[in-house]
């Protein structure tokens, strides 16, 4: 199918294009860094060798842009190519939106990773704190006022049995 009036695909857009600035895949790889498959399959319209609809389409804008190319015109002439309307909800905005939607949703790290050793964290110290407590309570913790209270009350019970008071 046709991507514009002289019959040409995007693929060979890009490819002359290139050519005829006298540039190898290799250079603009280095310049872009675009690696060299994705520049083959961009002129060789493999387009179904991108892993999503996404990657296709930023790819493809990079490249044109690189080119100096009309990096819109390049997705809707691809959009016509492959048959689907180049805007408005389709293919592609259905496939971005998921994208979108999923960046949006809280990082799967904190829900499988962080969380639970935070969690796990939070018993082993309080854990902890209550073994302390409970040492300190069995071995007679601190001798502070408590402690002392108790010394002076010997001390006056003592006297008292001896008549010193």
């Amino acid at each position: 199918m046709s991507a514009n009036p002289t019959g040409d695909t995007i693929g060979e857009i890009l490819k002359r294009t290139r050519e005829s600035r006298i540039l190898t895949v290799e250079q603009v790889n280095r310049e872009t860094k675009i690696s060299v498959n994705v520049i083959r399959w961009l002129e060789q319209d493999d387009l179904d060798s991108f892993s999503s609809e996404t990657y296709l389409k930023g790819f493809l804008k990079n490249y044109a842009r690189y080119l100096e190319l009309d990096p819109d015109q390049m997705w809707s002439m691809l959009s016509r190519q492959r048959g689907r309307a180049p805007d408005g909800k389709g293919t592609f905005w259905d496939i971005e939106e998921a994208v979108r939607e999923e960046k949006l949703k809280s990082p799967r790290i904190m829900q499988r990773i962080v969380l639970p050793v935070l969690i796990v964290v939070i018993i082993v110290l309080t854990a902890l704190f209550i073994h302390e407590r409970r040492k300190q309570a069995n071995s007679g913790g601190d001798v502070g006022a408590t402690g002392a209270s108790e010394a002076s009350l010997c001390v006056a019970h003592n006297s008292w049995d001896r008549g010193q008071v």
